[in-house]
């Protein structure tokens, strides 16, 4: 089970104790606690710094920029492209753009259609060309992309440490696996951690534009 933003290692060096296949906790029972963390971490701040998928439908708006075409607002940021071109999606890659045909009740695919639309990736925005004289628009964008930054920052790697470490100390049902100093109070060791990964989340929470 492979982890993204912090590994067992960090984990194992931060509470000073080891973690092998065969320790108790073991590597893949913190692994388990890293992914849970990391997904917390996704949520919470609406983005991610690592390649995640997401299906979204949308209204297509009267909006209409000239030179680009008809644009909808992604949910996300940093979106993936293709290879070699920028403002297209990756078919291959599970990137889907698709266009509800009301005459005949099905998706249409545009993902391989040259022209039809582009992609502004770094503000997470698709402008649409042909549709600006059409009647049907409610629901009619079905998008299916990658978003994510390749670039974990070091106060993300700490949030998924502590909330890892939290974790870990929280379901420790044999208290003696994990040995603590006698100076070191737990609980308000993680109330602490638990305020640093709280601020950093706030930091880096997305800003989302309700319509």
């Amino acid at each position: 089970m492979a982890t993204c933003y912090i590994s067992t290692s960090d984990v194992a060096d931060f509470l000073r104790i080891s973690i092998t296949a065969c320790t108790s906790p073991s590597i893949a029972q913190v692994e388990k606690l890293i992914k849970r963390a990391e997904d917390k971490i996704d949520r919470r701040t609406g983005h991610a710094w690592r390649t995640k998928t997401t299906t979204e439908i949308h209204d297509l708006p009267l909006l209409y920029t000239f030179g680009w075409g008809s644009y909808i607002t992604l949910k996300h940021r940093n979106i993936k492209t293709a290879a070699g071109n920028c403002t297209a999606f990756d078919y291959c890659a599970g990137d889907r753009l698709e266009v509800w045909k009301g005459s005949t009740s099905e998706w249409g695919c545009y993902t391989q259609t040259p022209g039809s639309y582009e992609v502004e990736y770094i503000k997470g925005e698709v402008y649409l060309r042909g549709f600006i004289f059409t009647i049907l628009r409610r629901n009619r964008i079905r998008v299916t992309y990658r978003y994510g930054d390749s670039v974990v920052p070091e106060d993300i790697k700490d949030a998924t440490l502590k909330l890892t470490c939290i974790d870990l100390i929280r379901s420790s049902i044999k208290m003696d696996d994990l040995a603590f100093g006698g100076a070191i109070d737990k609980e308000q060791a993680m109330a602490n951690w638990l305020e640093e990964v709280d601020k950093i989340i706030r930091d880096r929470e997305e800003v989302f534009i309700l319509p």
